[in-house]
């Protein structure tokens, strides 16, 4: 990603016309609510890092990629009418290399649930799902797709389910819904309601028919297990654990809901918290590693400040999309803020139930797909720029 930033960065010196960025920043207010949300969490963090007294260097790794995103989105955003057609190819060749992934690690290395040697079952399921899902929904983007590229992305589709189902992951299963009716809804879409209604009562019967895997129904039926044995007083169990960590991160929050605990400080909290009985052990060592919510640990750690960082990563692009959508009058400004405003949705429903942005291939691959479709959305000369107004064209 620092690669991308560094040419991007080099993209947006280039043969600019003086004031050309701050006039399109003062004159598109949803440009600047993206570029805001984006750069917040950087100097936010550092802010309460520094008021704590305790400045940790590895907890700023994930805002400064949301900082160099804004580098990657105004430079992209000036060459995108430019870039080949098969472009659009990367969500498919992502999805299958997922699914040969995860073909090999559960059929070669005889691993319970898909994974790689970089991302954990959850976040590599979470992303096949999310790439396989945009895969489809970038069919005839650029370009009229011949029939090999549209079977292609058919193809990738697939496979993101495949890797997905094989990763176990349920948070990208719940997000298919989402995603379905996020599609369903958007509107300028090619051909009518009719066929609109009719694709996704073929999606609903296909994510109807899931519940035929033993796998599927085994792991949501898990979830139900967990409940009744914590509510039978057993907290160790996966949803049991992730309950009363969130109830931990609570009583934290309510302790310091200003300035919140300081870096790591829900980590450093946890052998207290095990040792005074308010978390199990094994709650209180798992804890260690993350708190299993985006928003907790936001919040936890860098109080109300961190709140409002973390709301905005996904508000911020979410609203600069709809905008953009709103504004433009080009197919494929539309069809990349539907695509983004997708992106936006997954991770936020992905970050409910555990953390997305602690690992850098994740926060990366979420900074880079958002400075992607926000630059496909609100390019260089877009309508946008001239604040005119097109019909609504996202809801």
């Amino acid at each position: 990603m620092f690669v991308t930033a560094a040419l991007g960065a080099v993209i947006l010196l280039t043969n600019r016309r003086p004031g050309e960025l701050c006039r399109s920043l003062r004159d598109n207010p949803h440009a600047r609510i993206l570029i805001i949300s984006l750069l917040l969490p950087f100097f936010a963090i550092l802010l309460v890092e520094t008021l704590h007294g305790r400045v940790v260097a590895n907890t700023l790794d994930s805002p400064v990629r949301f900082l160099l995103a804004t580098l990657v989105f105004l430079g992209l955003r000036r060459i995108v009418d430019v870039m080949p057609t098969w472009t659009d190819l990367a969500f498919a060749t992502g999805a299958i290399c997922a699914a040969l992934m995860a073909w090999y690690s559960t059929a070669d290395l005889l691993a319970a649930r898909a994974e790689s040697s970089f991302l954990n079952p959850i976040h590599f399921g979470d992303i096949a799902i999310l790439l396989g899902s945009l895969s489809l929904v970038s069919i005839h983007w650029l370009s009229h797709d011949k029939p090999w590229i549209v079977a292609f992305k058919l193809i990738g589709g697939a496979a993101g389910c495949y890797a997905s189902w094989a990763s176990q992951s349920r948070g990208g299963w719940i997000v298919l819904p989402c995603l379905l009716i996020i599609w369903l809804l958007w509107q300028r879409q090619p051909g009518g309601m009719k066929r609109r209604l009719t694709i996704a009562l073929i999606g609903i019967a296909l994510l109807a028919s899931t519940f035929a895997s033993q796998v599927v129904r085994d792991r949501f039926e898990m979830i139900r297990s967990d409940l009744v044995n914590l509510s039978a007083g057993d907290a160790n169990t996966s949803t049991g654990i992730r309950v009363e960590l969130w109830k931990a991160a609570g009583r934290l929050i309510a302790q310091r809901p200003l300035l919140g605990q300081g870096a790591h400080g829900y980590r450093d909290a946890m052998p207290g918290m095990a040792a005074s009985g308010q978390l199990t052990p094994l709650a209180a060592d798992l804890g260690k590693g993350e708190v299993h919510n985006q928003i907790l640990a936001y919040f936890v750690d860098y109080g109300l400040l961190g709140l409002l960082c973390i709301v905005g990563i996904y508000a911020g692009p979410a609203i600069f999309f709809m905008r953009s959508a709103r504004l433009s009058t080009g197919h494929v400004q539309n069809r990349a803020a539907l695509m983004g405003l997708m992106t936006v949705v997954a991770f936020a429903v992905f970050g409910l139930t555990v953390e997305t942005f602690n690992l850098k291939v994740t926060v990366a691959f979420y900074a880079t797909m958002l400075a992607l479709f926000a630059a496909f959305a609100y390019p260089v000369g877009s309508p946008a720029d001239d604040e005119t107004p097109a019909s609504p064209a996202g809801r």
